[in-house]
């Protein structure tokens, strides 16, 4: 939080508009209008060293302070507001008991003052004064229904629990002698109307013109089976909101039925005994309801209120008013309730077990943060931030600590000084709401829940576009796994989701972003507890019941081809919820076509996606723009193995042809009722850009746990079988380890793996584990026996155990028939011949072709011995035998005489040796 104070820089432009010293104290925020000026207060001294009060409007855009009147003596203004052109001003006075009056309450006093002329500047009484509490608000907007010598700027006051009056003040354009003409105010204005009969609750907002108040009015029946039958003579709690428009009349365009605990509704006075006098926002209530209403153009409508409460059993709850002598000595539950209305939804969060006086002295402060957030902060406690955004529906929330203070600020939201920018009504302090990224690194570093964690996570991909903050907490993660079995798998898969999605709607044109609410964004966030020390935040999320009759619908309205926040809200809360493909889909397919897939019969051509290294990925997809090789967190490339599968179709190629056809059936299935034109290319653009926007998640994590455990090769190097030889055991089998969670996370949301992975995995795997543990996985389908890796394997020089013989011929056994015998001819060990010498005879014998390819060529001896090393005498050769038989079943032209003599002459050699 970066802070200024109002005071000390009023002050400085007090003094660069006057030469002498500037005594100005006591400064106080009276307001604020749609044009981002604010109404302020304060005492300096006159020319005879007298203390008088100062009110003025203050605009920050243009640095500007100007003095609107000077009262002879110090008043208790506690709220004010000016008409646009800086020539009404009304305000309100709050007359405390004392020693000097009679009064035994406060009374709240309205005046009206023109500011044209000095003559004029008198102070008028609007009306009588009141022990209710009485706010004023200038309503904006120009008014064009007058003739032009006529101006009808019109106020809004307030009078809790009594009524809301709007007051119209006509101002005339007067001739003057000298022929120049001047406007006037004749301080007569005509009888005011009541637009509100009795209300418990209103709001102000300046910024949209919308005046929020709550009602009570009788609860309509209804013939929902199990509902509870109210009484004719209950009423119920009713938030509505009129929104005023600068040349027509005001209209009511939402109705909202609440839950509200049982308070006064007559007039009864304050519930609690004292008045709230907010100024910023302006309200109207007493204690006994904390509500704050957020509202934004784009479409967002936060009703947000506070409330304390004390459990009393299982099934009851007591509303907290007053102080009491059980309260002292036990807890309350500290609780606040956000309204989403545009999700049609409310997300309760509860504090349990909070001391009675430190949840007294707390107030919450609400600000819309940034494009997708609602800021909730809770001084003394902790920083929260809901996810309300309009591109999806609510599904996490961040709890950041805060620094523990003895007391902390009130703060309200500021007009006219940037984004985010509250102001502290005690200390008159800016501070502009800022989520700092050490602030995110240090709680996902901390102790934090899991899904707190998963909630950062979301954050930084999704909506802060924050990738490489989102990948270095991954790689701090992957070496301080603390949070329990299968939590650092969830991080991993709620990273390939979330930067999936984030590429995709990046890339996209604007014709096909609408596809993108039919694509999954999260997998693992969700609304959870989340504990912050010693604080518990519980946090749940519910719907509203029908939500959608709430808002005027736009035909019903004043301006009914006019686009505002009503009818944006009205659209969300009539749209039809996109049916999102889940990765479970994909993941049932492949199970099924895993089982037909055979690599080396896969021809290229049936694959979407050739095996030809990383750059070729974006043209197999018909993605414009340079090669692909450049990931995601914009780094170089410090993955430890070559992105190149040496085989004719990969396993990668299969899991993007699923993700291809299953995202585009679902994309058409879900689209189909909407009958909008072009649907067939918005599918095409975002189903390939989905494919290769998951491979390049994919890689960026495989990179970023590669980083995390020391897995990059520098640059004198070399990568894949070789950098895995030159391991110490105990790293290779970290590394392994770490790249099984991985493998685990995106296999089991149908990931492709980036090219070259599957070898380099199958190679550590067998560096590392045991033979039987190895020989498990490749039956459970985990590591793919490549026939690069069968090289690699078959190559190595450890033929002088048995065992290692025994189990490279078990492995053998284990891949297809191509590759093995692909791999018998990389082999120069003596079994492999007599196998390769056998498979040849049983070829020719059962009349099939030798079949020989590049690699099966004819043999060429190592070593030339003849065949007088064989038995000889009296009986014939068993050689000499074998090739009578031979030359009688097959051509000569297809018999490998060289391959037969090693074998046999191997074989005698075996026989002679045992």
């Amino acid at each position: 939080m970066a802070a200024q104070n109002i005071a000390v820089k009023l002050c400085g432009v007090l003094q660069a508009q006057s030469e002498e010293e500037v005594t100005a104290h006591e400064w106080r925020l009276l307001g604020q209008e749609q044009d981002g000026s604010q109404m302020l207060t304060w005492v300096s001294k006159d020319s005879h060293d007298k203390e008088v009060l100062n009110i003025g409007v203050y605009t920050n855009k243009t640095k500007t302070l100007s003095t609107l009147h000077t009262f002879d003596e110090k008043l208790n203004i506690i709220q004010a507001s000016v008409n646009a052109t800086r020539s009404l001003l009304v305000y309100v006075v709050k007359l405390l008991p004392g020693d000097d009056n009679e009064i035994k309450e406060p009374l709240y006093c309205p005046y009206l003052i023109c500011l044209l002329n000095e003559k004029d500047k008198v102070p008028v009484e609007v009306e009588e004064s009141s022990t209710k509490q009485i706010m004023v608000q200038y309503v904006y907007g120009k008014s064009n229904k007058y003739s032009p010598g006529i101006r009808n700027d019109r106020f809004l006051l307030f009078k809790h629990l009594e009524c809301i009056k709007i007051y119209r003040t006509p101002m005339f354009l007067n001739e003057c002698d000298d022929g120049t003409d001047k406007w006037g105010f004749d301080g007569i204005y005509p009888e005011p109307e009541t637009i509100v009969k009795v209300f418990s609750w209103a709001q102000w907002d300046c910024l949209n013109q919308v005046l929020y108040y709550i009602h009570y009015r009788q609860q309509s029946q209804s013939f929902a089976e199990g509902e509870e039958v109210k009484s004719p003579s209950e009423m119920t709690p009713t938030l509505s909101a009129l929104q005023f428009h600068a040349d027509l009349p005001h209209e009511t365009v939402l109705n909202i039925p609440l839950s509200l605990p049982h308070v006064p509704s007559s007039s009864e006075g304050a519930a609690c005994g004292a008045y709230e006098d907010d100024p910023v926002p302006l309200r109207v209530h007493d204690c006994s309801l904390d509500l704050q209403i957020l509202c934004d153009q784009r479409g967002v409508l936060c009703i947000c209120h506070h409330y304390l409460y004390k459990p009393l059993d299982d099934s009851t709850t007591s509303l907290v008013l007053e102080d009491s002598a059980d309260l002292k000595d036990s807890g309350v539950n500290f609780a606040y309730s956000i309204t989403l209305l545009q999700h049609g939804c409310v997300v309760h969060s509860v504090v349990p077990d909070l001391p009675w006086a430190k949840a007294k002295s707390l107030r919450p402060s609400y600000t819309l943060y940034a494009d997708n957030h609602l800021l909730v902060n809770i001084p003394m406690l902790f920083t929260h931030l809901i996810d309300i955004s309009l591109y999806h529906e609510p599904c996490c929330h961040i709890v950041l600590p805060l620094e523990e203070t003895e007391d902390g600020p009130s703060l309200g939201p500021l007009v006219g000084w940037g984004p985010h920018a509250m102001v502290d009504l005690k200390t008159l302090d800016v501070v502009t709401m800022t989520v700092q990224e050490k602030d995110l690194a240090a709680t996902f570093k901390s102790g934090t829940v899991i899904e707190n964690k998963l909630a950062i996570m979301h954050y930084l991909i999704l909506h802060e576009g924050n990738l490489e903050l989102a990948e270095e907490l991954i790689s701090w993660m992957c070496v301080n796994q603390h949070d329990g079995f299968g939590a650092f798998e969830r991080i991993m898969q709620e990273y390939l989701v979330g930067t999936a999605f984030a590429l995709t709607r990046r890339s996209l044109p604007s014709s096909a972003v609408a596809l993108m609410r039919m694509l999954p964004f999260t997998l693992h966030a969700k609304f959870a507890d989340v504990k912050v020390g010693s604080t518990l935040v519980s946090v749940s999320q519910e719907k509203l019941w029908s939500g959608s009759a709430v808002v005027l619908a736009p035909r019903q309205r004043v301006l009914q081809f006019a686009e505002d926040v009503w009818t944006r809200v009205w659209a969300a809360l009539h749209a039809q919820p996109p049916t999102r493909l889940t990765p479970a889909q994909v993941v049932d397919k492949l199970r099924v076509s895993l089982h037909c897939y055979q690599p080396e019969a896969v021809s290229r051509c049936s694959t979407p996606l050739s095996p030809s290294g990383a750059g070729g990925v974006g043209l197999a997809l018909g993605v414009a723009g340079p090669a692909r090789r450049s990931s995601v967190g914009g780094g170089p490339d410090l993955l430890p193995f070559f992105e190149l599968d040496v085989c004719t179709a990969s396993k990668q190629e299969h899991v993007i042809a699923a993700n291809l056809r299953e995202v585009s059936v679902h994309l058409m299935r879900s689209s189909a009722g909407a009958g909008a034109g072009g649907v067939e290319s918005g599918v095409h653009a975002v189903a390939t850009r989905w494919a290769a926007a998951q491979l390049d998640a994919s890689r960026a994590l495989c990179r970023a746990l590669c980083r995390a455990i020391a897995a990059t090769p520098v640059s004198n190097q070399q990568r894949g079988f070789t950098f895995i030889d030159e391991m110490e055991p105990s790293h290779a089998f970290i590394v392994f380890k770490v790249l099984e969670q991985y493998y685990l996370a995106a296999d089991s949301i149908a990931y492709p793996l980036p090219q070259g992975f599957s070898s380099f995995f199958t190679y550590l795997g067998f560096r590392t584990l045991p033979f039987h543990a190895f020989v498990m996985y490749v039956h459970r389908n985990v590591f793919e026996l490549q026939i690069d890796v069968m090289k690699a394997i078959i190559a190595s020089k450890d033929d002088d155990n048995k065992t290692t013989v025994n189990n490279k011929l078990r492995l053998i056994q284990l891949v297809g028939e191509g590759r093995a015998r692909r791999a018998l001819a990389a082999w120069p060990h003596r079994a492999a011949l007599v196998l390769r010498a056998r498979d040849h005879a049983a070829t020719l014998l059962s009349g099939g072709g030798a079949g020989l390819s590049h690699e099966q060529s004819r043999h060429r001896p190592v070593c030339s011995t003849g065949i007088a090393a064989l038995p000889s005498g009296e009986r014939l050769s068993p050689l000499d035998t074998f090739l009578d038989l031979l030359t009688a079943k097959a051509s000569l032209n297809e018999l490998d005489f060289n391959l037969i003599i090693e074998a046999t002459l191997a074989s005698v050699q075996q026989e002679t040796a045992a």
